[in-house]
């Protein structure tokens, strides 16, 4: 077989000229590497397929989104914490209401909340002597936006009622968490029930049992 050798002359500047260089450097052992014997005795061709450098980069990029969502502080934390925090709290009060026989009460406003007590008088009064009972102050952000007694709005001087003497009256206390800019940026609700179980939920997530 005769083989004829035709000299191509492509000008350095030119489309085809640009593109022949590369493929030129691309047919050397960098690009398409020999083939290496398997143990089968056949040839197999070292490197990666492009299927294959998409797999593992879509795996990094998994691993990288699970690395992120970890490490990102999640903002509504405080007012989650709040949330179960108030949901122990009030759980434990009808707790003691019925084991010490004595009724105790709730009353919350903006960005605090206190427990109280009836004195000898009948009259009720805050319990500022116990640590479980005493006053507490909202973390900065963490507001109480509505409770409801019944389904029925609680009233200015109104208390939640835990009484020694009958069932639990159900309940719900919506807390919320406002953004630097003043809007709601989070909710959260404390909800009790006829049972006396009180049970906690960020809004855009199931209730959960308070964990004794």
């Amino acid at each position: 077989m005769i083989e004829f050798s035709i000299p191509l002359v492509v000008k350095r500047n030119s489309f085809v000229g640009r593109i022949a260089r590369p493929l030129a450097h691309c047919t050397r052992r960098a690009c398409f590497p020999r083939g290496r014997k398997t143990s089968g005795g056949g040839a197999g061709q070292s490197g990666f397929t492009l299927i294959e450098l998409l797999v593992v980069m879509v795996v990094m990029g998994v691993a990288l989104g699970l690395v992120m969502v970890q490490l990102m502080p999640d903002q509504r934390a405080p007012l989650r914490e709040e949330a179960i925090r108030l949901a122990l709290l009030l759980e434990n009060a009808g707790l003691e209401a019925r084991a010490s026989g004595r009724s105790l009460a709730w009353s919350g406003e903006k960005n605090s909340y206190r427990f109280l007590s009836k004195n000898e008088y009948g009259d009720w009064i805050r319990i500022d002597d116990d640590s479980s009972f005493r006053p507490r102050t909202l973390p900065q952000g963490v507001n109480f936006a509505e409770v409801s007694v019944e389904e029925q709005p609680l009233k200015a001087g109104e208390y939640v009622l835990f009484s020694a003497n009958s069932f639990a009256v159900p309940f719900r206390i919506r807390l919320y968490l406002s953004a630097e800019s003043g809007s709601e940026y989070g909710s959260a609700s404390v909800i009790g029930k006829s049972t006396g179980d009180v049970i906690f939920s960020l809004d855009d997530q199931p209730s959960a049992n308070v964990t004794r």
